[in-house]
């Protein structure tokens, strides 16, 4: 099943779906996009934490309600300046894996005031936590060094679909490519927000065949990474860190 993991699709939450309708119109491109499940991830910092399973559940329901089979999980976005203000019971009831290997989306700042990603992904695991890096192409603060220094922490890399459409510029699209070829784990996310900012997997993945990605690389990043990472999840250290720690 194509799954989505960075997706705002809650309403009248965060910057994503104004309304009911709204959501409703967004999940019907999803699924249009050959999309099965799409894991809902609000900007933490806009939540009540309490509120999102049921909200979810509500949100489903509604889609059940207009015909649309789309299966939803309950999610969120880390910003890392708000890492440490998060209870741990917060955490957990957004995080995504079986026991022992649940890891969290946390997005690469977009500014310079938005904390550090390098300390609250260490944050975070020492919190027990693996790290789904969100949009790493777009931070003008996060350089291609501390991308790969992620990876050797034991993350993975989830690159937005409208970076690889030039949506944010050619800059970023650039970025996005070399992190494609880079042979660094990633997967693809739509970080829809709207029906003029919806869904892209399918587009993404003509622009990564047309720029040169090898097919086997695009349904890695596309079709089975993305489920793999719900049923195997992250560790919190990659092993070979765990073993440089002794």
């Amino acid at each position: 099943m194509r799954t989505e993991l960075h997706f705002h699709l809650l309403p009248a939450v965060d910057d994503g779906p104004e309304d009911d309708a709204e959501a409703v119109e967004l999940a019907r491109l999803a699924v249009a996009d050959g999309t099965g499940r799409v894991i809902v991830t609000p900007h933490a910092h806009c939540v009540d934490f309490a509120e999102l399973r049921p909200r979810t559940a509500e949100l489903g329901a509604r889609l059940a309600q207009a015909g649309v089979q789309l299966e939803l999980g309950v999610g969120a976005e880390l910003s890392p300046d708000h890492v440490p203000g998060l209870s741990q019971a917060a955490l957990k009831s957004v995080a995504q894996g079986p026991s022992g290997r649940r890891w969290l989306l946390l997005e690469a700042p977009l500014f310079a005031n938005a904390g550090s990603l390098a300390g609250a992904a260490a944050e975070l695991r020492e919190r027990g936590f693996g790290i789904l890096v969100g949009h790493p192409e777009r931070s003008p603060t996060t350089s291609m060094l501390e991308i790969r220094e992620q990876v050797q922490w034991g993350a993975v890399l989830q690159v937005n679909a409208s970076s690889l459409t030039r949506s944010h510029g050619d800059e970023v699209r650039r970025t996005g490519l070399r992190i494609a070829r880079s042979g660094l784990p990633f997967v693809v996310a739509s970080d829809a927000h709207s029906p003029d900012r919806p869904p892209l997997l399918t587009k993404a993945a003509a622009e990564l065949a047309a720029s040169g990605i090898a097919d086997a690389v695009i349904r890695e990043a596309i079709d089975d990474a993305p489920e793999r990472l719900l049923v195997e999840g992250l560790p919190a250290v990659a092993a070979a860190r765990r073993a440089a720690r002794r």
